[in-house]
């Protein structure tokens, strides 16, 4: 039941909130205003229109649990009235059970008085059967005597035998007393179980009507909530609407006043627009010479790496020059002062190298020992960096004019600051994944980035400590 009436209330509610929606041309708000008012009158209608039968349903209900208690006060009067009955054929069938014993007794007494006299009877009869002799002895019966004893047992036998048939029909009689009573219990069992029966469905049947009433009760309560707190609600809804329809002449006010305001703005929009299109012709020449840098930039990279070919051919020359001056100096040389000039050399070169003056371009190697938490990723970048690119972080880092220092560093090594800045981020895009030097718009010298900092300052470390130990 509530789930229907849910049910209905939501299809009402879409119906109501689409209606509005379309009427209103958008007016989200209004919709959802309007369908929740819808919603909440169908619930109270839903409640007002099923109040009445659920007030004759309890009606009811109260006629059939006073039915079903008064036939449950009917039954239990039977089932006493059964046991009653019950209990005096118990007796009853005691009493008979007492009466067939004795009477039991009395006829093995009488067949042991007619076994008696029938043991009597084939005496007299034995004797009469013999001749009579006269006895003088008066004591000895006379045979008169003997015959009418023996008729009177006769007579006796002849009673005992139609008591013994009386008895015989009483026992038969009482036997089918007896079993018409058996019967009667059992039916009366048969009764007394299938009312106990119909009894406990009842009393099942009224403890589900029990069951029902609560539940009915329950909802009923909760549907008196409900129409309260929606009651309060739709004193909300009012005020909100009421406050609603003032926003909204308030703002039909405003839109009023507005006009001049949209008319100006209006008459402004052909010179913004002319505005932007010049932006976007400014843009344009911006991209343009963009691309004209890129192009400046690409080019001077080639220049870097054909200096970088120059460089290394004009090494290997000088190398190669040093070598045959050295061996034509070996060619002529005299055995002692030869001597004394070539380990003159030999300890300058080594002098010099002590003091620094080895290749900038090659590849350095720094003592990481005290840098435990610096990541392999950076050590291997720091591995890949020149000795000069390791001197221009230095100076962006350490120097109060990094510019001045990055030029000298570019010009000792045949480059110029920006190839060397870009050099440096190639090979932290490669490795790291990521540039680490970034364009500053204040001073114009790029600096490190923020959250490489750290790595960068444990490279610079290791490298003084690099320093000091080749010092």
């Amino acid at each position: 039941m509530t789930a229907n009436r849910f049910t209905l209330s939501s299809i009402a509610f879409g119906v109501s909130f689409g209606i509005t929606l379309g009427l209103s041309q958008g007016n989200f708000l209004g919709a959802i205003g309007s369908g929740s008012l819808t919603f909440l009158s169908s619930q109270i209608g839903y409640v007002i229109a099923n109040r009445q039968p659920t007030d004759s349903d309890e009606e009811q209900l109260g006629w059939r649990i006073e039915e079903v208690r008064g036939h449950i006060r009917s039954l239990q009067s039977r089932r006493a009235a059964a046991y009653e009955d019950l209990t005096q054929i118990s007796q009853e069938r005691d009493r008979v059970s007492t009466t067939l014993r004795a009477l039991q007794g009395q006829v093995h007494q009488l067949q042991s008085k007619t076994n008696l006299s029938s043991n009597v009877t084939s005496n007299v009869t034995s004797n009469l059967s013999q001749p009579v002799s006269p006895s003088w002895n008066l004591s000895s019966p006379s045979p008169r005597r003997t015959m009418a004893e023996l008729q009177s047992s006769e007579a006796l036998i002849r009673n005992s035998e139609a008591h013994i048939s009386n008895l015989e029909r009483e026992e038969a009689d009482l036997t089918r007393s007896l079993s018409a009573t058996l019967a009667t219990q059992q039916r009366a069992e048969a009764q007394l179980t299938s009312t106990n029966i119909e009894l406990n469905a009842i009393m099942a049947q009224v403890t589900q009507q029990k069951a029902n009433r609560t539940q009915i009760l329950k909802e009923i309560t909760q549907l008196e909530t409900e129409r309260k707190s929606i009651k309060k609600e739709l004193v909300t809804l009012q005020t909100e609407i009421q406050s609603l329809d003032l926003y909204r002449q308030e703002l039909s006010r405003l839109a009023k006043s507005a006009e001049p305001v949209r008319d100006q703005v209006t008459a402004g929009t052909a010179s913004l627009q002319t505005a932007i299109v010049q932006l976007q012709d400014q843009i344009g020449s911006l991209h343009d010479e963009l691309e004209t840098l890129e192009t400046q930039i690409l080019d001077r990279r080639t220049q870097k790496n054909s200096l970088d070919l120059e460089l290394v051919t004009l090494r290997t020359q000088k190398e190669n020059a040093e070598t045959s001056a050295e061996l034509n100096n070996l060619a002529s040389f005299d055995p002692w002062q030869d001597a004394i000039v070539v380990n003159s050399k030999s300890n300058g070169r080594s002098n010099g190298k002590s003091n620094g003056s080895s290749d900038s371009t090659a590849p350095i190697e720094l003592d990481f020992s005290q840098e435990p938490n610096l990541d392999a990723t950076w050590t291997k970048f720091a591995t890949l960096l020149p000795k000069y690119e390791v001197q221009a972080l230095t100076a962006i880092v350490r120097h109060a004019r990094p510019a001045q220092r990055l030029k000298q560093i570019a010009e000792a090594n045949l480059t110029m600051p920006e190839l060397l800045i870009d050099s440096i981020n190639e090979r932290a895009l490669e490795v790291v994944g990521d540039i680490i030097l970034e364009p500053s718009a204040q001073t114009g010298v790029p600096v490190i980035a923020q959250e490489y900092e750290g790595s960068i300052q444990a490279i610079l470390r290791a490298y003084d400590r690099t320093k000091k130990a080749e010092a």
